[in-house]
């Protein structure tokens, strides 16, 4: 539109023409050859950085950049032509004509090479917006593309991935053995393993020829860390976990059961449940299981003997929770204990029980008549005995009420150490000076300095505080001592001191065993009593030193409820 005003592109001289072709005859100025020499330098720059890149790709792609280059340059060459003749305003351009060698070209890159195939033109709106890291791989193994969460997932340093192999960029490529299907892979990145789930999609063309892969990346990690939790939490349990089906056979067992029952997992799973039981014991469970085995939620619980991996038979434990509607169950969950050691220890106690009423009943009645009878007697020889018997005579009564007292300790001892079933709720100063009142203390005091309420076996309690005030005024002067009872500042429980000589520090640790005394007409039964009864409360005690040098015992009690105490002996 300018050139006529200041004549830098051209100036328009005539016009010519010659059959059959006409053109306007024009002389080209400085600003043209400029431009012209701009342009093809662009030309050039452009098929150079084709070229290159081309050359250092392989396979499909360079082909198609190849084609592509090709193509472009088909007018270019027309266009040099045009310049050789000199007459650039000819009627007669070759580069229009050069443009449909091109289109030809172009057709096969983009049809029989499927230049736009593996790389769609709506992924910037889709696969880059994605979470998850994508790759696009050709049937060379060559990136074709890949995403922003699929660069950041690259090693630091991978530089560019598009057209390099796969196996060099795409991280653990090479571990994929099929073409096609899901994978789990782990990568490690800053230090930290990373999960994903690798879902690998072939890509086809119009007819269904193979193009290339779609790989997809979806990070699992959380998921795989719960489950790794889940799992490990499982196999190091103490109890056996199976899950069975409506028929009882094993479709899955936790690890333990090999360090439990003996077996490998893979032993049990598809085999029965029933076929290890105890032949006693079938009837009832396969009766249980059969009643509620469509019942979705039933839990139940049972005990079964289960035999080892060696042949022995194992006491197990076991809940039982229907899941068979559960679809990430499917099936009859058993939560199994072995508690063989309990029951070996149970029928232990019972025979010991069995045992120590049978001592009680011998002590109480066959030990008890005879002695009865020598004591009478003795008040017989008694009255008839001249004076020069007389010392014989108490020397015996004596060591009969000695005899006596054993035996009364000795049956208290057997019963102190019974577990307490049945407990009220008592007042401890009501106890404290009941006690007190049922003792021979002589000129000793008592002060109570508390009101704690606990809930105990009155009786039992009772004969605590009583063996507590016996050792006092057993073992000091009665004359001025103080026994003071009050509540433990620290924690819940109570405590019993004197104002007495005390007890050494290297035997307050034997104290409470049975049979230790210093008193040579003790039994050595009263504070082993105390202990025992203390410990089948669920208590513990202690002993110390009051703060005037006295003996010191304090009673921790717990604060737990008795039916969830543990059973102490």
């Amino acid at each position: 539109m300018t050139a006529p005003v200041h004549d830098l592109l051209w100036t328009v001289q005539g016009f010519s023409s010659s059959a059959p072709l006409a053109a306007v005859d024009r002389a080209n100025g400085p600003l043209f050859w400029l431009t012209l020499a701009y342009t093809y330098a662009l030309l050039l720059t452009t098929y150079s950085l084709l070229l290159v890149f081309g050359v250092r790709r392989g396979g499909r792609y360079r082909t198609q950049v190849l084609l592509m280059l090709s193509g472009g340059i088909i007018p270019v060459i027309g266009s040099f032509l045009l310049l050789y003749s000199g007459d650039l305003s000819a009627a007669f351009d070759p580069t229009a004509f050069a443009n449909t060698a091109t289109g030809v070209v172009f057709a096969v890159a983009l049809f029989r090479f499927g230049f736009l195939d593996l790389a769609p033109v709506a992924r910037h709106t889709l696969v880059d917006e994605m979470v998850d890291p994508v790759y696009v791989v050709d049937t060379d193994d060559r990136v074709v593309d890949v995403n922003v969460a699929g660069v950041e997932l690259l090693e630091e340093g991978a530089g560019e991935p598009v057209g390099r192999p796969a196996a060099e960029v795409v991280p653990l490529y090479d571990s994929f053995d099929e073409r096609t299907g899901d994978s789990d892979v782990t990568v490690e990145r800053d230090g930290s393993l990373r999960f994903f789930d690798i879902n690998r999609t072939p890509l086809t063309d119009r007819t269904g020829t193979a193009i290339g892969s779609l790989l997809i990346y979806r990070d699992v990690t959380e998921r795989h860390i719960t489950e790794k939790r889940f799992e490990r939490l499982i196999e190091r349990s103490s109890d056996v976990i199976a899950v069975i089906d409506e028929d009882g056979d094993i479709t899955h067992v936790s690890q333990s059961v090999e360090e439990i029952l003996g077996y490998v997992p893979t032993a049990l799973i598809g085999a029965n449940v029933i076929e290890n039981v105890h032949p006693n014991d079938r009837d009832e469970l396969s009766a249980e299981l059969s009643a509620h085995g469509t019942e979705y939620g039933y839990t139940s619980s049972y005990r079964v003997r289960f035999r080892h991996a060696d042949g022995e038979w194992r006491v197990l434990e076991v809940r039982a929770r229907n899941l068979l509607a559960d679809q990430f169950v499917e099936g009859i969950v058993l939560n199994s204990r072995d508690v063989t050691e309990k029951e070996r220890q149970k029928r232990k106690l019972e025979r010991q029980n069995e045992r120590l009423d049978q001592f009680a009943s011998i002590v109480s009645h066959d030990l008890r008549n005879p002695l009865n009878v020598a004591t009478g007697h003795v008040d017989m020889l008694d009255t008839d005995a001249r004076s020069e018997q007389g010392d014989s005579i108490e020397t015996v009564q004596r060591q009969l009420e000695r005899m006596e007292a054993i035996i009364s300790d000795a049956l208290t001892l057997a019963r102190s150490g019974e577990v307490i079933s049945e407990a009220t709720e008592v007042r401890l100063e009501d106890i404290a000076h009941t006690a007190w009142q049922n003792v021979d203390t002589a000129e000793a005091d008592l002060v109570v300095d508390t009101s704690l309420a606990l809930d105990a076996d009155r009786d039992r309690l009772l004969n605590v505080f009583e063996n507590l005030y016996r050792n006092s005024a057993e073992h000091n002067e009665t004359t001025g001592l103080t026994v003071r009872v009050g509540s433990l500042s620290e924690t819940f429980g109570f405590y019993v001191e004197d104002t007495g000589e005390g007890i050494p520090e290297d035997k307050r640790d034997r104290v409470l065993e049975q049979g230790y005394t210093t008193n040579r007409e003790g039994t050595g039964f009263g504070l082993a009593i105390v202990r025992d009864i203390v410990r089948a409360h669920g208590w513990r005690i202690a002993v110390s030193e009051s703060d005037e040098d006295g003996a010191r015992f304090e009673v921790e009690c717990s604060e737990v409820p008795l039916e969830e105490r543990p059973q102490t002996a």
